[in-house]
């Protein structure tokens, strides 16, 4: 029998469970952002100083969802391409990962593809139903919208077995198993540590709205905020194409999809191939990644 999970927000992540600063990268290139006259070199010396993470962003400045003309291979023309607000942004969700240090490998590498996949869906969904939406303002919260999921596996290990025991057995969204075991919701542990680091406002409210439930429920007060909604429905359209779901489970999130996008039958399907389509990029985007 697990015991329950005690959540005092004010000690949680300080004193309970305590966690390391981010990087120095991450606040060197923040402040670099706020400097009238920006050395790009300097900054490229920053993130080319932690080997772990210039071998990363190199690989995401490469992969499918930005689509760059000619393959990247040193910071400094990553930065010249996507600039520096970009790069800052790919830095610190990387950064947010690395820092938990999660240690099997078979659960992050879960959480890699599902973000990687979330974000690439959302981009997506941002170009075809949101167009004023950059798909830079979209990469940090869709990267970052499940990092509560991290914290379950960082400091409760034994609860996030059960949740995707449950998931798998009854081929239930995680959200679904949280309320079966009355958990703490992944969301708010997220936004515990959105707060701890004190990330962007953006990464925070994904963190808060990026479930079936949360989609239903904000119907009663109005519309969410285009970036919530469309974080929101990537989330849900990889889940949707990638895990195993039963078919009520199904239903519901189709339900939820095409109403909230205002599709019929035959646009939804055609949507589906798209995604399934993003998907097999992201396979293979994850084979070079791990």
């Amino acid at each position: 029998m697990l015991e329950p999970i005690q959540i005092d927000p004010r000690t949680f992540l300080r004193q309970h469970c305590d966690l390391p600063v981010l990087p120095d990268v991450v606040s060197q290139i923040q402040k670099a952002l706020g400097e009238s006259d920006i050395d790009l070199n300097k900054v490229a010396e920053m993130i080319s100083s932690d080997s772990g993470i210039l071998a990363q962003i190199l690989k995401v400045v490469n992969s499918a969802y930005y689509g760059l003309p000619r393959e990247i291979t040193k910071v400094r023309i990553a930065v010249s391409f996507l600039g520096l607000n970009e790069v800052y942004r790919i830095v610190l969700a990387l950064s947010v990962v690395n820092t938990l240090k999660i240690t099997e490998k078979k659960m992050l590498d879960n959480f890699w593809f599902h973000s990687f996949f979330a974000a690439t869906c959302t981009k997506y969904l941002g170009k075809k139903y949101q167009p004023l939406l950059s798909s830079e303002e979209l990469w940090a919260p869709s990267m970052l919208h499940d990092i509560g999921r991290l914290v379950y596996m960082k400091f409760f290990p034994d609860h996030y077995g059960a949740l995707t025991d449950l998931c798998e057995k009854n081929g239930c969204t995680f959200s679904e198993a949280e309320s079966h075991f009355s958990f703490p919701s992944s969301g708010y542990l997220g936004t515990l540590l959105c707060d701890h680091w004190r990330l962007p406002k953006p990464v925070r409210m994904a963190c808060e709205f990026h479930t079936l439930k949360d989609l239903l429920s904000d119907r009663e007060d109005g519309s969410p905020k285009p970036l919530q909604q469309m974080v929101c429905l990537g989330n849900l359209l990889a889940v949707l194409s990638a895990d195993y779901l039963n078919s009520d489970v199904k239903e519901q999130i189709t339900d939820g999809v095409t109403t909230d996008l205002g599709l019929n039958e035959e646009e939804f399907l055609a949507l589906m191939g798209d995604i399934y389509e993003l998907k097999i990029e992201v396979e293979g985007f994850m084979a070079q990644f791990s």
